[in-house]
């Protein structure tokens, strides 16, 4: 198998938005959601992206969460026990956003794969704490890579083996920096 050369992460191919109550019915392997919840974790998380961001682009704050397509409306998603595998139906009462991107399909299974080779593996902890810490000392440091994930995480690097670049390191990623990176507006 011949390399790709990595593109900018702007390959945005179309947006949705779903409000509480509705679902999406097509997603394909490589699509993405971006979640906006509520909660304490939910309004951290926020109040990360938007302190990171707080200049000319707060607005990419409004998520919380995201996960990855795998199979039809099947997701893979990081979450307190680790990566896991979960129905799109489970954020039929949340605001979401279906995220596709212009990919080949070769290209979208790979994400894909990477993201259910990863199941089961942990969840990051030491990195979210670190990362909230990095970025409420106004990104003084990197948080070091030790391969943990989170959710965004999880998905840029199944996005870098579909051959997309991003200006941040997946363990320096929020929800807000990937939709920055990919134009994703809420």
């Amino acid at each position: 198998m011949g390399t790709i050369a990595a593109q900018p992460a702007s390959l945005l191919a179309g947006v949705v938005r779903y409000p509480p109550g509705e679902t999406a019915v097509s997603l394909k392997p490589g699509d993405l959601i971006l979640i906006s919840s509520t909660g304490l974790l939910a309004f951290s998380i926020r109040a990360a992206g938007w302190l990171r961001h707080r200049g000319s682009e707060p607005r990419y704050a409004h998520w919380s969460h995201a996960a990855i397509a795998v199979g039809p409306n099947r997701l893979v998603e990081v979450h307190a026990d680790g990566v896991g595998l979960c129905d799109l139906e489970k954020y039929r009462d949340s605001e979401f956003h279906h995220v596709r991107l212009d990919l080949p399909e070769a290209a979208r299974w790979r994400a894909a794969n990477y993201a259910r080779s990863c199941l089961r593996q942990p969840y990051g902890v030491a990195t979210f704490f670190l990362l909230g810490l990095a970025i409420v000392l106004g990104d003084c440091f990197h948080v070091p890579d030790k391969g943990h994930h989170g959710c965004v995480a999880l998905i840029v690097r199944a996005l870098q083996r579909a051959g997309l670049a991003f200006d941040r390191e997946p363990q320096d990623m929020t929800p807000a920096d990937l939709a920055r990176n990919l134009g994703v507006l809420p």
